[in-house]
């Protein structure tokens, strides 16, 4: 996958029901960099993503958002057999010109928490971006947090203050029982400086997980969530509804998750990633719109959910830019 197509139908859907509605000023708390040179030669993970660095975000976005002003907080691709310290450095190098934007360290359990320490202290990271692949268990699906993000690591973030992006495991997501109960240990207790970003709604691509997880998150101190990828109204209006709009973050998946014409579909309490079918790709009796990208897909999701839950103006403007801008202190430019 080496590029992104624009359609028709996107433009439609962006004239007509997102560019009114979609704030002059984003940041954008859920952006991967990538290039395929971090894998090894013959990996069969290439070509299975864009390959993602500024230039290519920022020209993404003045075709997606035209007219609107972006920054970031960015981290690299968490793939196995990827070469960790490039990614890193990669994401470092891309984001010198924007001093508005923030950078999260890409961490593997193998990582020395001496080395995360250097490169925080000489490369301004704010965080980690820890990732399931990486499970010391061998089970990416039923892991706990401390199974891809150590103690060790946890403890120099909790030292240093920092942010973690945190794509949670086990099937159930945040309404998991062992990932609430780490939470609150952590949040409460262990771990009470480290700023959690759960990305992904706290991974609830459907109704469900928010609607039985939310009343303890909302609970918990230094939590937030990032909106990326979800494309389902009712998981978007539990978080808007429930949660206090000031720990909510628009965040994209750039590339990574939402540059396909399809989306995130919800089926009871199951959900998958559905791309364009073949039927659509061909005249239909019943339309002659097409499947959109899923990006706006998200957006349209969060719009309907802001309706639902009759969110201000200003709060909006909040989620997509002034929630960051406190949280991450960025400079009026």
């Amino acid at each position: 996958m080496n590029q992104v197509f624009y359609n028709e139908s996107d433009r439609i859907v962006w004239e007509e029901d997102l560019e009114d509605f979609i704030p002059y000023k984003i940041f954008d708390a859920h952006v991967h960099f990538w290039d395929d040179s971090f894998l090894p030669l013959k990996d069969p993970q290439r070509n299975n993503f864009v390959n993602s660095g500024l230039q290519i975000t920022e020209r993404w976005n003045k075709q997606m958002f035209p007219g609107r002003d972006f920054d970031y907080l960015v981290f690299g691709m968490p793939l196995v057999n990827a070469d960790i310290k490039a990614n890193n450095e990669f994401v470092v190098s891309e984001l010198a010109g924007k001093p508005n934007s923030r950078k999260n360290r890409l961490v593997t359990p193998e990582c020395k928490t001496e080395d995360i320490y250097n490169d925080v202290v000489k490369y301004n990271f704010v965080g980690m971006k820890p990732y399931r692949q990486f499970s010391t268990t061998g089970d990416i699906n039923q892991c706990r947090i401390q199974d891809f993000l150590t103690h060790p690591q946890m403890e120099l973030a909790n030292e240093m203050g920092l942010f973690i992006t945190l794509h949670l495991s086990r099937y159930h997501g945040c309404a998991d029982e062992q990932n609430l109960i780490d939470l609150e240990e952590y949040t409460t207790k262990k771990y009470p400086n480290i700023k959690w970003i759960l990305a992904h709604c706290a991974r609830s691509f459907t109704y469900w997980p928010l609607q039985k997880a939310i009343n303890r998150l909302r609970q918990m101190p230094n939590i937030w969530y990032d909106i990326s990828a979800v494309s389902d109204v009712m998981a978007q209006y539990t978080l808007l509804s429930k949660e206090d709009h000031r720990r909510i973050l628009y965040g994209s998946d750039n590339f990574t998750a939402n540059a396909f014409h399809g989306r995130y579909v919800a089926m009871g309490r199951f959900w998958y990633q559905i791309g364009t079918p073949e039927y659509a790709k061909k005249d239909n009796i019943h339309t002659n719109s097409k499947p959109i990208l899923a990006i706006y897909e998200q957006l349209l999701a969060f719009k309907h959910a802001a309706q639902l839950a009759q969110l201000r103006t200003e709060q909006i403007n909040d989620v997509f830019y002034n929630n960051a801008k406190k949280l991450f202190d960025l400079k009026s430019m």
